[in-house]
């Protein structure tokens, strides 16, 4: 006699309660505007609309694959099964229509650049210049990136 899985146990007692609790009879997580609410709410109906997502940055982008790894089960395979879909919510980016205007740049002569200081130096600046002496971390140049911000080295 062959032992079961705990996966396996796991799949056969989600099985069982679904065809065991009608839909409706389940709670819906507390907010109502949480994501997991709003995606249960799509789940639940099979002509909703794509779950409205705002993505303005990547902050917003990691906050929501975080809030997607917590969902339950039942939520996840709608996901990968195609019955809930997602769209951008106005206000994201690339639904904006006016042109983001050049900001200003920064310049460091010496020390070591962290990714804190990458942080807030790419909230208003777009270009950072470093003089030839100035250490950036790891982490700091892999903050560049995500807040699109340009390095520079001054060779003077």
């Amino acid at each position: 006699m062959s032992a079961i899985s705990s996966a396996e146990i796991r799949r056969l007692v989600r099985e069982t309660l679904r065809e065991l609790l009608p839909a409706n009879r389940i709670k819906p997580e507390a907010g109502e505007g949480t994501l997991s609410a709003r995606l249960r709410s799509a789940l639940a109906d099979p002509k909703a609309l794509p779950v409205a997502v705002r993505m303005r940055n990547a902050a917003d982008l990691n906050a929501f694959a975080r809030d997607l790894l917590q969902v339950p089960e039942d939520i996840r395979i709608g996901i990968l099964s195609g019955k809930i879909q997602f769209g951008l919510a106005q206000g994201s980016i690339g639904t904006e229509s006016a042109p983001t205007t050049r900001r200003s740049q920064h310049q460091i002569s010496k020390g070591v650049v962290t990714e804190v200081m990458m942080a807030e130096i790419g909230k208003t600046n777009d270009r950072l210049v470093i003089g030839k002496g100035v250490v950036v971390t790891p982490l700091a140049r892999d903050k560049a990136r995500e807040v699109k911000l340009e390095i520079v080295r001054d060779r003077s």
